[in-house]
């Protein structure tokens, strides 16, 4: 069985692939970014539409739940009734980036936070569910979103869900779930650099420091059964309200951008979701307070430190 190697660092990149073996490749736009479907084996071409349509309807399904852009979605909905006391019926998509985006922001002690949306609209980064921008910490409180079984509520007026940071994650999951089940082709699903497949694969994390094209600075393999994502400040950046140039990823218990040593920190997890998750907060904590927050996790976890030549992998699972 033939090895492939690709390159994930907030890109998707096809590396050295040989001719023989190639596999079938499917792309679409959705979550804000391009997904793509590898697909290999005998029938590769029948086989991959069946996924690709399947993985397509399985994105849609999560977006149409989690994106801050669309009004009638629960993100948006729960956000414009912060603070009115009324629950807002939610579905099982948006149920489970929730119980994602809580569980890690409770285990690393608000280094990971879907409240976040008010904050990052004050410093430039547009998103739909905000009503109204600010870098008030009160807005932040994990304690005030409030649920039941099939519904959500935010206790505080002008709070707002972001779930950007485990949505594709889950599109991720859900799409190769339903890839599986449409056939028994091995296949790799990149959604937006949160990477899960079928079958051997390997994947190469980009040195942020130098060329994209560069060889990857690390290759590991990829088993079924596990993801990998990777977060950086390096891609996206907005100018904010007071002409400061930020990244993207801000530290939710100061509201301050990330900073530092750190450019960008991979994680390795049995699921997309909890590896989109990870690798924000992670990138967030930096290495010392990653290794801890990581105790007891089956997660694995890459640092990039901007030191020439640096770089600082935790193994631990999965």
């Amino acid at each position: 069985m033939m090895v492939r190697t690709v390159a994930v660092a907030l890109v998707f990149v096809a590396a050295a692939l040989m001719a023989v073996d190639e596999p079938v490749a499917f792309e679409w736009a959705a979550m804000g970014t391009t997904m793509r479907l590898l697909v290999r084996g005998g029938g590769a071409r029948e086989a991959g539409e069946a996924m690709f349509a399947a993985a397509r309807a399985a994105v849609e399904a999560v977006e149409a739940e989690t994106s801050a852009f669309r009004p009638d979605g629960a993100v948006c909905r729960v956000s414009a009734a912060a603070g009115s006391g009324e629950w807002i019926a939610t579905g099982p998509a948006f149920d489970a980036a929730l119980d994602a985006a809580l569980d890690v922001a409770a285990k690393t002690g608000g280094a990971f936070n879907p409240l976040v949306a008010p904050l990052l609209a004050a410093r430039g980064f547009g998103r739909g569910s905000v009503s109204r921008p600010s870098d008030d910490a009160a807005l932040r409180d994990l304690s005030a979103v409030e649920r039941r079984p099939g519904a959500c509520r935010l206790a505080r007026s002008g709070m707002a869900l972001d779930l950007g940071g485990v949505a594709k994650g889950l599109g991720a999951d859900l799409a190769a779930a339903a890839a599986r089940a449409a056939a028994t082709n091995e296949f790799l699903l990149d959604a937006g650099g949160n990477l899960v497949g079928r079958g051997a694969w390997s994947v190469g994390v980009r040195d942020p420091r130098g060329a994209a094209d560069a060889l990857p600075l690390r290759v590991f393999p990829l088993p079924g059964g596990t993801a990998v994502s990777t977060s950086g400040n390096y891609e996206r950046r907005a100018v904010a309200p007071d002409g400061t140039a930020a990244g993207h990823v801000f530290d939710p218990r100061t509201g301050l951008p990330v900073g530092g040593d750190v450019l960008q920190a991979t994680a390795v997890a049995p699921s997309a979701v909890l590896a989109d998750a990870w690798s924000t907060a992670l990138f967030v904590l930096g290495p010392e307070r990653g290794r801890a927050a990581l105790s007891g996790e089956n997660v694995a976890a890459l640092w990039v430190l901007a030191a020439p030549d640096s770089s600082l992998r935790f193994e631990t699972g999965p």
